[in-house]
């Protein structure tokens, strides 16, 4: 209803009451009702809200309220334009400075600091490297002791760190870092579903259990002279699991002064958001080291840029198209069946190790991944559980669609459609038939060791801004055997029929 509609209703209603008013008559009861309602919360609520309210009192009435900034993009702009103080621009503000450290806890740590911890954590490592895997020209050196003289060991210094001082300080607990990798991870629908550790090393061993030790029936002992019982050991083995560096680069045009930048600090800390949640769920998925001319899963007939996130580490196709064959199987170009997914769970069953990775005690440690276009092949199968039929109770990961029996099934774009070998072909053409993964949670550990580390660097010859977010993380497989080959928590259906 208009305004002149609202107008006309409501001096037909005074009519019928006897009461003639004018229409400044009317506007005052209209004013007078809706102040009212205004004032009453839990009757009236606004529907669209224009901006984001900044959540910190303390930057109510600033430019940065007025932009609809939050705590985390304060922080981000004083850390950019900070570096830009150092390479001789203008630095941060009176108001900016007094907004940050208003809202901040940030601990800064200097780059020679952060030097010093990777130094140490390489003496840490050096001693305990067998003379063997130095190079020859090293391994009189090492015999003695003298590994710090090595050239492995000054190789691996020079690598450590060759960033220049002055590109902007190393962020430690500061909020829009925490943010950073706090908001990728809701985001991430499948990096997120795995445990994760602190690596104090850029090298670092996870102890997994194999065999068991057996329990075994016996007599009594009467006799003080009466044998031992026999003895059983438990089998144990070691996973090893190395931090593999990623930025993501970017450069704009502009100055960098406080006022020009502001507007674009939600923009860029959204992809940067967004980029870690999507490549880092890639990682897992698709991780394959093969680096040459065939061979890779995710390009079978070309040689990969040695740049490719996938590169770092073997991840999950990796382990069933590869690793161990038999966790993967072939569906024959048939349509997707409830029987085909459900046969994934009898593939992960560890007989000799005694491990039953597809029938774990909670429903959620067993989830389902596959790519967008199988996931919709899955919604029309009669014995499929969407979300909208759980209930109240049911728990609900990240991206999960639906549930195969009692287990979440998620769809993610870090899984393309492959050829009829489950490898992804360089030719877009030949890439027409779907996947699915069967993964027990337990079964992967990401770990970190370093957490997004954001850096700024301003190009006055080309007017330019460079910004490079940088983090150095690690995959661990679990394998009682310490082998790929041993890796039973994962399964595959490859070509598959859409």
């Amino acid at each position: 209803m208009n305004q002149e509609e609202l107008l006309q209703s409501i001096a037909e209603r005074m009519d019928a009451l006897g009461e003639s008013v004018s229409e400044e008559r009317v506007r005052a009861l209209i004013k007078e009702s809706l102040s009212a309602l205004l004032e009453d919360d839990s009757e009236f609520a606004r529907k669209m809200r224009f901006g984001r309210a900044a959540s910190e009192p303390s930057l109510a009435g600033s430019k940065f309220a007025r932009w609809g900034l939050c705590a985390a993009d304060v922080e981000f702009l004083y850390d950019i334009v900070q570096a830009n103080e150092a390479r001789g621009r203008p630095g941060p503000s009176e108001e900016l400075r007094n907004a940050f450290e208003a809202i901040s806890d940030a601990v800064y740590i200097p780059q020679e600091k952060i030097r010093q911890i990777d130094r140490r954590a390489l003496d840490d490592v050096f001693p305990r490297v067998p003379v063997v895997a130095f190079p020859v020209v090293d391994r009189g050196l090492a015999r003695q002791g003298r590994w710090a003289e090595t050239q492995a060991y000054q190789a691996a210094v020079r690598a450590m760190d060759t960033a220049e001082s002055g590109y902007g300080s190393q962020l430690v607990g500061a909020q829009y870092v925490g943010d950073l990798w706090e908001a990728a991870r809701p985001e991430s629908r499948v990096l997120a579903l795995f445990d994760m550790f602190e690596m104090t090393a850029p090298t670092a061993y996870l102890p997994v259990e194999a065999d068991l030790p057996e329990m075994l029936y016996v007599s009594e002992n009467t006799s003080a002279t009466s044998s031992d019982y026999s003895t059983d050991k438990s089998g144990s083995n070691r996973v090893q699991v190395d931090a593999k560096k990623f930025v993501i680069h970017q450069v704009w045009s502009g100055e960098m002064e406080e006022d020009s930048i502001i507007p674009y600090l939600p923009f860029l800390r959204r992809q940067a958001m967004l980029s870690l949640a999507h490549y880092g769920d890639s990682l897992v998925i698709n991780g394959d080291t093969t680096n040459a001319g065939t061979g890779n899963v995710n390009l079978d007939d070309a040689d990969p840029a040695d740049t490719k996130h996938y590169l770092a580490a073997d991840g999950l196709r990796h382990a069933v198209i590869v690793d161990n064959t038999d966790n993967g199987t072939d569906h024959s170009g048939a349509a997707l069946s409830y029987a085909g997914l459900t046969g994934l769970r009898g593939l992960m069953v560890d007989s000799t190790y005694l491990m039953d990775w597809g029938h774990p005690t909670r429903p959620e440690d067993l989830v389902y991944l596959m790519d967008v276009w199988t996931a919709d092949e899955v919604a029309e199968l009669d014995e499929v559980i969407t979300v909208d039929k759980y209930g109240p109770a049911a728990t609900i990961l990240t991206g999960e669609v639906s549930r195969i029996g009692r287990n979440p099934m998620i769809a993610t774009m870090a899984m393309g459609k492959t050829e009829a070998d489950g490898k992804i072909s360089t030719t877009a053409g030949n890439n027409t038939l779907g996947q699915a993964l069967a993964v027990n949670r337990r079964g992967l550990k990401v770990g970190w060791r370093r957490r997004v580390k954001v850096e700024t660097e301003r190009l006055p010859g080309r007017d330019q801004t460079r910004l490079i977010h940088s983090l150095r993380i690690g995959l661990g497989r679990f394998s009682p055997t310490g082998a790929a080959s041993g890796i039973e928590w994962v399964a595959g259906l490859y070509n598959i029929a859409l």
